[in-house]
């Protein structure tokens, strides 16, 4: 009997389920994260380019207007003073500088020396041997070419014009100058030996030779007269004279606009010469 009951538990614990397995979840494996790789910042390729240069103003620059004198001893050689007349309409006194020497050096005279621009600009014209400036060249050059500080001075010299002017000499027809509202500074070089070889509008650079001093038109001895006035851009005289019978009535016209109008008004070439002056 007892061997019969331990033969029905074995069978029992045979025959009995055993525990439920739970089926665990398959394991994934999970796929790497793909990080994203940043992307490479390129540098930019510097390529060296060369900076465009900025233009410069040309130095401005002023030459002494005679050969072996330079701008500093040009004053031990000025003759005549500038004179003024008192008003404009009249034509006496100097309006300029001469230069001149009986001996200097190896040399017993000036004729022959070399006249030089004293200024860079352009003719205005050129002039027979006739009274009373002689084989004479004019030539303009601009007021915006000149150094601020110079143009103020110049400027502030300027004087109105007179509204009903009188000319107190022979002065037929005198005509008005064409005004833009812009002014030149205008250099003459007179009683050369011969009339300069140059062309209305022709570009002048500073210290170019424009001829030789001489002792013509109404000159005693060779001397250079340097005349400078402010006036009009673009003026356009063609020739000038007087004091002389055969002057045409072009020539005492021009003459006239030019010495005692007032749109011509006269600079002291010394303020040119010595920049200390302004």
């Amino acid at each position: 009997m007892l061997l019969c009951f331990v033969l029905f538990l074995l069978l029992s614990a045979c025959n009995a389920p055993g525990p439920t397995e739970t089926a665990s979840p398959p394991t994934l494996t999970a796929s790497p994260t793909e990080t994203s790789q940043p992307t490479p910042t390129l540098s930019p390729t510097v390529t060296s380019v060369p900076a465009t240069p900025t233009p410069t103003e040309p130095a401005f620059e002023v030459c002494s207007p005679l050969e072996d004198e330079t701008l500093e001893s040009l004053r031990l050689i000025m003759q005549n003073d500038l004179v003024k007349p008192h008003a404009f309409g009249l034509d006496f006194g100097h309006p300029g500088r001469d230069f001149a020497y009986y001996q200097r050096g190896d040399r017993l005279s000036i004729q022959g020396v070399e006249v030089y621009a004293v200024l860079a600009g352009k003719t205005v014209l050129t002039l027979e041997d006739q009274y009373p400036y002689g084989y004479t060249i004019l030539i303009e050059t601009p007021l915006s070419d000149l150094p601020p500080a110079l143009q103020e001075t110049l400027m502030e010299a300027y004087l109105p014009l007179p509204e009903d002017l009188v000319y107190q000499y022979n002065c037929p027809d005198v005509r008005e100058p064409t005004l833009t509202g812009q002014y030149s500074l205008y250099h003459l070089y007179a009683h050369l030996e011969v009339r300069p070889d140059y062309q209305p509008g022709d570009p002048i650079t500073c210290g170019e030779t424009l001829g030789t001093v001489g002792n013509s038109g109404w000159s005693s001895n060779p001397h250079l007269h340097l005349e400078m006035r402010l006036g009009p851009s673009g003026a356009d005289f063609r020739t000038m004279a007087h004091y002389d019978s055969t002057a045409t009535i072009e020539q005492l016209s021009n003459y006239c606009l030019w010495r005692s109008s007032g749109y011509y008004q006269i600079v002291d070439p010394y303020l040119i010469l010595v920049d200390d002056v302004w």
